[in-house]
């Protein structure tokens, strides 16, 4: 996949375009759902099967696993396109993720990120590369 930033907006009917290089890695069939921060999470079909095996590991008794587990699981929305390639997306996720009008997309290593604009700059203006560097070099 392509490591990019889009700007996109959402219409007048809360509908949106995921870019076509992105879509194309997608595939047919993904998943919405709540992500770290703020933003939304896309996942592929085969990415959210696997997070669902991964996630029927905690134990149902955790009552404190269990909370971000409910989340993610309720949260989560079957992309639909229509005919011209626009999905809608559902008040619960745009609310979550503050999306209004102009939204951003982000292809991220493990999933697509969905932004509200916003959110996004805020984000962005609070990193310091420095200490980004620094945890990186921590991963080794």
């Amino acid at each position: 996949m392509f490591d990019r930033v889009y700007n996109h907006q959402l219409d007048a009917k809360n509908r949106m375009r995921i870019p076509a290089k992105l879509r194309e890695e997608l595939g047919e069939h993904y998943t919405i759902t709540i992500g770290v921060g703020g933003c939304l999470s896309v996942f592929t079909e085969a990415q959210m099967e696997e997070l669902k095996k991964e996630l029927s590991k905690v134990s149902m008794f955790n009552a404190e696993a269990q909370k971000p587990l409910r989340f993610l699981l309720a949260y989560s929305w079957d992309a639909e396109e229509d005919k011209q390639g626009r999905i809608l997306l559902p008040e619960n996720l745009r609310k979550y993720a503050k999306l209004e009008k102009d939204v951003v997309i982000i292809k991220n290593l493990n999933c697509v990120e969905i932004w509200s604009s916003e959110v996004w700059n805020e984000y962005i203006s609070n990193v310091n590369f420095s200490d980004l560097a620094g945890a990186l070099d921590s991963l080794k």
